[in-house]
């Protein structure tokens, strides 16, 4: 344990020396599709790409090791007709290095509906995956490798102090006599901060939680009807000590709640909780984190198998105490406007196997409008 403390410190020290600024690495993986409303009657052309490696060296009895490696891809064209709606359509594109054909090539569509200067409806192609900001231990960050964009209904609402995220992610739709089970996930997300969500400092509470569901009442699937849900609840402080060597110091801490409510239960546990803590220390370097995780009968659908007491390699086996100490690195540079540079390097040591699972990747993302032009100008 104490060998590899010093071996996490020592290279966190060396890598930060080259970082230039820093940032939430897998912010630089989030797509920034405006939906602008402000300037009716414009035409405007949007393209997103990012391009990744992201490798998982895990070697324990939860999960196993994957290598990302690839590209996604989606350019989309915003029509907003008003100064309180907008139609978006495009095409998304995933494509892994080394395969023929596109993993994923599917059509995306988004009306947006601005009904007050602080709130919109999304209907569509929603603002998900990792720009909810799950905690972890609730999502997976390798969701954004494997599952499809999010579609669905989606209610966003930021007010100075105050901000929610309510959506639902229609994942598979199947009509009469299919075979497989319909997928749905909801979630909600809500943030209080005492000095402003902007602000970025001092007290803040927040609230977060999914539920996800395998069924349908048309199709032939012989599988058992699943639902299982995650509550997390939590305070964060930032620091702002005003020093040139450190911007930011943070402090969080989540109790998480999970439930099974199926009717028939394919896992050992009814219910479990975990708990969450973290300090993270940002400077214009790099953004460094240090947590542990605590977690006895947890499990949840849609995190890495890294916390929970379930396996996702055997269905026997089971951890019912999770104990992880969970270093990370997150470093961020701006390339130029809208292209940015991305490195991470995250650590997971687990007391009870006395072993250290980690992950490495590093990405280049361009977020531009290519073209913007306004309809009364024709």
């Amino acid at each position: 344990m104490k060998n590899y403390l010093i071996y996490t410190i020592i290279t966190v020290l060396i890598s930060a020396g080259y970082c230039v600024k820093a940032q939430n690495f897998y912010e630089s993986y989030n797509p920034q599709f405006t939906g602008d409303t402000s300037d009716s009657e414009k035409f405007s052309f949007h393209l997103y790409n990012n391009n990744f490696i992201k490798n998982n060296e895990y070697f324990g009895s939860y999960t196993e090791g994957i290598t990302y490696i690839g590209s996604v891809l989606q350019p989309e064209i915003t029509w907003a007709i008003s100064n309180k709606f907008s139609l978006s359509g495009g095409w998304y594109f995933r494509q892994f290095y080394g395969q023929d054909e596109f993993n994923k090539s599917v059509p995306v569509i988004r009306g947006t509906y601005r009904f007050r200067p602080d709130a919109q409806i999304i209907i569509g192609q929603t603002k998900g995956q990792l720009q909810h900001g799950f905690i972890e231990p609730l999502y997976n960050t390798d969701n954004y490798f494997t599952k499809n964009p999010e579609y669905g209904l989606q209610l966003l609402i930021n007010r100075k102090k105050f901000h929610t995220d309510l959506y639902m992610d229609w994942e598979k739709f199947i009509l009469p006599g299919e075979t497989q089970q319909e997928v749905i996930t909801g979630g909600l997300l809500a943030d209080y901060s005492m000095n402003g969500i902007a602000e970025n400092r001092g007290l803040s509470a927040h609230f977060q939680s999914i539920i996800h569901h395998f069924g349908g009442q048309i199709d032939n699937s012989d599988s058992p009807l699943q639902s299982r849900a995650n509550l997390a609840a939590g305070l964060k402080y930032i620091f702002i000590p005003g020093s040139k060597v450190l911007d930011r110091l943070s402090l969080s801490s989540f109790y998480i709640q999970a439930m099974e409510l199926s009717q028939t239960n394919t896992i050992p546990f009814e219910s479990g909780f975990a708990l969450h803590n973290a300090i993270t220390f940002e400077n214009k370097w790099a953004k460094l984190s240090i947590g542990w995780f605590h977690g006895e009968y947890f499990f949840t659908p849609l995190g890495d198998y890294l916390f929970q007491s379930v396996s996702q390699l055997n269905n026997w086996y089971v951890g019912e105490k999770r104990d992880l100490i969970t270093p990370k690195l997150l470093i961020g540079h701006n390339i130029m406007k809208g292209v940015n540079f991305g490195f991470c390097i995250e650590t997971y040591y687990d007391l009870q196997r006395n072993a250290n699972d980690f992950s490495y990747g590093l990405n280049i993302s361009v977020n531009g409008e290519v073209f913007e032009k306004k309809w009364k100008d024709q």
